[in-house]
C-alpha cells in the first residue's frame, strides 16, 4: 500500500518544476477546470486559482486563456448573484412566518420588500448581501446558524469571483514581484485543487487527465512521480 504521508506532501514544491513550467501547467489546468465547469461546481476553484496565479505571476498573457477565464469568472459571479437573489426571495416566507410582515425584524431583512432583491442589479448586490447578513446575524437565535452560514457563503463566493475578475484589468505587468509574492500560494492552491477534484472522482483515475496535463511538469524517465519535494530555486 502507498505511504499515506505522500498525500500530505506539496508535490509542486520542487526545483525540478521551474517557474515557467508551473506557470504553463497552471494556465492549462485553469482552462481544463473551465471546460469541465458546466454545472458551476468549480467556480470557487477557478476564482481562487486565478487569484493565486495573479499573486505570483501577474496577468495571464495568453489571449485564449485570458478570454476563457474572463468568461468563466463572469459566469461564476453571475451564478452567485442569481443564487443569492433566489435564496433571499425564497427565505422571505421564513422571515415573514418567524417575525410577521409588520415586525421591525422583517423590515431589517426587507426594508423595501422582496422585490429589492429579485430586481437588484449588479451595482446593488454587495450592499444587499451585507444588508441581509447584518439582519441574519442580528437574529441568529431565531433563524439559526445554518441560515447565516448560507448567506455568508454567497457573500464570500461573490467577493472571491469579483476579485478574480481583476484579470480583466490585468494589463499591468506579466512580471512577478518576488518581494511581494511567493510561489507557495500557487503550489498550495494547486494541491487543494488536486485533492478537491480527486475526492469527486475516487476510483476513476482517468478523470485526472481531464483536469491536469502533467506533460508540462514531467521530467526524467519516470516523469517525476513520487519524488521527494525540495524547495524551488529562488
Amino acid at each position: 500500500m502507498i505511504n499515506l504521508k505522500t498525500f500530505f506532501k506539496n508535490h509542486f514544491n520542487t526545483n525540478k518544476i521551474s517557474d515557467d513550467k508551473l506557470k504553463k501547467f497552471t494556465e492549462v489546468h485553469l482552462q481544463m477546470l473551465i471546460s469541465n465547469n458546466a454545472g458551476g461546481e468549480f467556480d470557487t476553484l477557478i476564482a481562487d486559482t486565478t487569484t493565486a496565479y495573479q499573486t505570483y505571476y501577474g496577468s495571464i498573457s495568453d489571449e485564449g486563456a485570458r478570454f476563457a477565464l474572463q468568461q468563466a469568472l463572469t459566469k461564476a459571479m453571475d451564478n452567485t448573484v442569481e443564487a443569492f437573489k433566489k435564496a433571499a426571495s425564497q427565505k422571505e416566507g421564513i422571515i415573514r412566518g418567524t417575525f410577521g410582515k409588520d415586525a421591525p425584524a422583517y423590515q431589517e431583512f426587507f426594508p423595501f420588500g422582496v422585490g429589492e432583491y429579485t430586481h437588484a442589479n449588479l451595482a446593488d448586490i454587495e450592499r444587499l448581501m451585507d444588508q441581509f447578513l447584518t439582519a441574519a446575524n442580528a437574529h441568529v437565535a431565531e433563524v439559526g446558524i445554518p441560515f447565516v452560514t448560507e448567506f455568508q457563503n454567497y457573500k464570500s463566493a461573490y467577493i472571491s469571483a469579483r476579485e478574480a475578475q481583476l484579470l480583466k484589468k490585468a494589463e499591468v505587468t506579466d512580471l512577478k514581484t518576488a518581494s511581494t509574492a511567493k510561489r507557495d500560494v500557487v503550489e498550495i492552491q494547486l494541491m487543494k485543487n488536486l485533492y478537491t477534484v480527486a475526492a469527486m472522482y475516487v476510483g476513476n483515475e482517468d478523470k485526472c487527465m481531464d483536469f491536469f496535463d502533467q506533460s508540462f511538469i514531467r521530467n526524467g524517465s519516470n516523469g517525476g512521480d513520487d519524488e521527494e519535494p525540495t524547495p524551488p530555486t529562488p
